[in-house]
């Protein structure tokens, strides 16, 4: 009898003790993890914090004031040309009746006839003509299109571009002045023309030189 007692006492220590040796490795292995719930907590209301970065547009040109540096437009390769922004002037609806803008996409709009001004300060082109105002762009504060050039975008009518006479070539020093209509239409408004050879993204175009939406 005594040694059933024993036997019972002796298992019951065990089992207390191995109860015990588990709990303290479970608790040891409890305390070594570090709790990074309040990590990931911190984490996402930084991630919400922090806006996603913005390109800030370059100082805006004044009408009249050229740009810097000289520019090879890839209609006209070979001339170094000086790019000033000479004019907008804010048309009428009559306008766009008379030019037939009024039709398809441009119903409804403003033409905004816009004269921008060539020299060629250095190289040599071979081509006469080239439609240099192809590389001007009407954009509103976050870069985006706020006018675009028609098919038939030489503006022609009583009040707006004049006819454009026909040149044979350019000599360096030579200075001319091209008009070209745009037509605004929706709710972007136009607050920078902005002229480039290569820019591809509004972002390009921000870093790149342009002038300050100012019609007449």
């Amino acid at each position: 009898m005594e040694f059933r007692v024993k036997a019972v006492v002796r298992g019951t220590m065990c089992v207390a003790v191995l109860v015990a040796v588990l709990t303290g490795c479970g608790s040891s292995a409890s305390e070594g993890k570090p709790d990074s719930s309040g990590d990931r907590t911190a984490n996402t209301e930084n991630d919400k914090a922090s806006p996603s970065p913005t390109t800030e547009w370059s100082p805006a040109l004044t009408v009249g004031q050229p740009a810097a540096g000289l520019f090879e437009p890839h209609n006209a390769p070979g001339g170094k040309f000086q790019v000033t922004l000479d004019k907008i002037v804010k048309g009428t609806q009559e306008q766009m009746e008379d030019g037939h803008f009024d039709e398809g996409e441009f119903a409804g709009g403003t033409p905004y006839f816009v004269y921008v001004t060539y020299a060629l300060k250095g190289g040599q082109t071979d081509v006469g003509n080239p439609d240099l105002n192809a590389a001007a762009v009407v954009l509103d504060e976050n870069g985006e299109e706020a006018a675009k050039r028609p098919v038939s975008h030489a503006g022609y009518v009583e009040g707006g571009c004049p006819v454009a006479p026909v040149w044979m070539g350019w000599d360096v020093g030579e200075t001319r002045t091209l008009c070209s209509v745009f037509i605004g239409n929706g709710p972007k408004q136009p607050t920078r023309l902005a002229w480039s050879t290569d820019a591809e993204t509004a972002d390009d175009y921000k870093k790149g030189a342009s002038w300050q939406w100012t019609t007449q």
